[in-house]
């Protein structure tokens, strides 16, 4: 998997969807072990609280360990502990308060080193707060930041329950694709690729 990894350019903003049937941990953690074996910074983007129902799964398949060297930024109500907090910005600011402080720590980190984004939590964004349209804005504004690449793990059957519309804009923005499909086996397929090479790629998982 982690050659497939290599095909997604830098800058993209790469979907990945899951149900609500589907674990996506042992993809999170290869995408971790991709970024550990390119020696990229893995910086963790929580919205609510998120990460931790992922980090509780991932202590369950033993797979906690990797994301030890991730730094955490949490937009919520309370710190995460045992992670390597680098900020925790509070979930009831404004908007635009609340992204000039996320860019002021997410700029620092690209100045020093390439960074694989992993971004939770925005399904929850959109039941919690009601401006899904200027969050969407907002994840547009990073398209294209090339010292970096994100991928935003997201609940599509949540999604399409709170916001239909929103996450069809989410997978406009979107420059790669990737869902959870299940058949005899679990799978994933990208749907969407910046780079034809990956196109209607699969694989087991």
């Amino acid at each position: 998997m982690l050659e497939f990894f290599d095909k997604l350019k830098p800058g993209e903003i790469v979907l990945v969807e899951y149900s609500s049937r589907d674990d996506p941990t042992l993809f999170v953690a290869e995408i971790a072990r991709w970024a550990d074996a390119k020696k990229y910074q893995l910086l963790v983007t929580d919205l609510f609280n998120t990460v931790e129902l992922y980090l509780k799964r991932a202590n369950f398949r033993g797979s906690h360990c990797e994301l030890k060297k991730a730094k955490f930024i949490e937009i919520g109500f309370r710190k995460i502990p045992e992670v390597n907090m680098i900020g925790f910005l509070r979930g009831d600011r404004e908007l635009p308060a609340l992204v000039s402080e996320y860019r002021q720590i997410f700029d620092k980190m690209l100045s020093e080193k390439f960074t694989v984004v992993l971004l939770f939590g925005i399904e929850r964004w959109f039941i919690k707060r009601n401006e899904k349209i200027p969050f969407v804005n907002v994840l547009t504004s990073f398209l294209g930041d090339t010292p970096r690449i994100a991928f935003y793990i997201v609940n599509r059957d949540i999604l399409n329950i709170a916001s239909p519309g929103a996450f069809a804009l989410l997978e406009d923005l979107a420059t790669t694709i990737i869902e959870f499909k299940k058949g005899v086996r679990r799978k994933i397929v990208i749907t969407k690729a910046l780079n034809r090479e990956l196109e209607d790629y699969e694989m087991e998982l």
